[in-house]
């Protein structure tokens, strides 16, 4: 077995259990995940290229791959990274696609600003996003159009590619000169994982995942295709409270007290953020 990112036959075999398959369900076989000694990737031995219809994806995952599901779910979420990211990059005047679109909230907030606005996603959404923005429903169409784009947004989607190479290689190949590509990235080093190890492992491996990355990873996956890192900062998607609850009970929690006030736990927030041990990363590349 090779690394998918950069073909190194130096893994080590990190976890062979069961892992979550739902909100509270675990496979009844064992999985197999595996760390790259090499470049960091952390990956699947065995990927599921299920992943890549959301027609399939959001209803296994989600519930339901339903307009409003997407909108009930997804737009605030969508709505904080997007916040975040417009203190570093300016989207007036530009041609955004946005690859994994959905019901086109994110590209609903930017149609005034922007020249163009695409999303990229399901045929299941086209009849939904045409009505204000370009459409493409496969990788395919999108690399056949002669449109190419300032701004590339990708949010939610780089942990279930099964060829990340190829997917991220395939929207550097839409982007104008000097052109951004724009990742939200799960961070596998975050706080939860350091502080809890194996208890947050069980619930952090997921077949919704082909894919684990950290800054290490990132940085090499970037590198290799020449992708020049512009900015890149964390994105902690979970407050101070709901860490301390799960380190209480040692499982995922959705209720949790509010034992720290909001100042304060903002303030930590912040700090984690600082020292790129969030929950996430955002990635601002240039190509």
């Amino acid at each position: 077995m090779k690394c998918p990112i950069c073909q190194s036959t130096k893994l080590k075999l990190i976890w062979n259990d069961k892992i979550r398959s739902g909100k509270n369900s675990w496979t009844s076989k064992k999985h197999k995940i595996s760390h790259c000694q090499k470049c960091d990737t952390i990956f699947l031995n065995r990927r599921n290229a299920d992943l890549l219809d959301n027609k399939v994806f959001r209803k296994k995952y989600d519930g339901s791959n339903s307009i409003l599901r997407y909108k009930s779910f997804n737009k605030p979420r969508e709505k904080n990274k997007l916040d975040r990211i417009r203190k570093y990059v300016n989207f007036t005047n530009k041609l955004i696609l946005e690859s994994n679109c959905g019901a086109g909230t994110n590209l609903d907030y930017l149609k005034s600003k922007a020249k163009l606005t695409a999303g990229l996603d399901s045929e299941i959404y086209k009849n939904h996003v045409k009505k204000k923005h370009l459409f493409f429903s496969s990788l395919k169409e999108l690399k056949n159009s002669k449109v190419k784009f300032d701004i590339i947004l990708s949010l939610a989607e780089i942990e279930h590619q099964y060829d990340v190479y190829g997917f991220v290689k395939s929207l550097k190949d839409k982007l104008q000169k000097n052109g951004l590509l724009i990742f939200r990235i799960p961070n596998y080093n975050n706080i939860y994982m350091h502080v809890l190890g194996k208890k947050y492992l069980k619930y952090d491996f997921r077949t919704s995942h082909n894919f684990y990355f950290s800054e290490k990873s990132s940085d090499f996956l970037f590198k290799r295709l020449k992708l020049k890192v512009f900015k890149k900062f964390g994105l902690q998607e979970y407050s101070i409270n709901h860490l301390i609850e799960y380190i209480k009970i040692g499982k995922r929690v959705s209720k949790f007290k509010k034992i720290i006030n909001k100042k304060i736990s903002n303030e930590i927030m912040i700090n984690i953020e600082k020292s790129l041990v969030a929950t996430s990363f955002i990635y601002i590349v240039r190509k």
